[in-house]
């Protein structure tokens, strides 16, 4: 059986250990697969080297989860398709991580939701066709 798209690489997500998965529609045909990890929120002074080795660590298998999810993308025949990754300089996912309801906006700026707080970061893959 094949999967459309959005499951199948909602099921890679989860071979990679996201808690949370979205897919959005923006303008212009593009669209989105938003992905979140698990990553505690611990203050970086409280226990800097085990929370730095833990965020290395999610950031990997965050890393490994775009490039898969990318080549399954092109795979069904997209060609313009792009990655950002948690610690990504360009663009902010937090607006559209509240378009996919990973949460709702925190009076600090920070994405909270229900279940998990504060304690994950959040990745994409944007895709459209060219």
């Amino acid at each position: 059986m094949i999967l459309n798209l959005e499951s199948g690489c909602h099921e890679i997500g989860k071979k990679h250990g996201t808690i949370m998965e979205g897919s959005i529609e923006l303008s212009n045909g593009t669209k989105c697969l938003i992905f979140a990890h698990y990553c505690d929120s611990t203050l970086f002074y409280k226990d800097f080297f085990r929370i730095s080795k833990n965020i290395f660590k999610v950031n990997k298998s965050i890393k490994r989860n775009l490039k898969e999810v990318k080549k399954e993308v092109k795979k069904r025949g997209y060609k313009d398709v792009w990655t950002k990754g948690a610690f990504s300089f360009y663009g902010d996912l937090r607006p559209l991580a509240v378009k996919a309801d990973f949460g709702k906006w925190g009076k600090n700026g920070i994405i909270e939701n229900e279940k998990y707080g504060s304690n994950f970061l959040i990745s994409a893959v944007f895709y459209k066709q060219s």
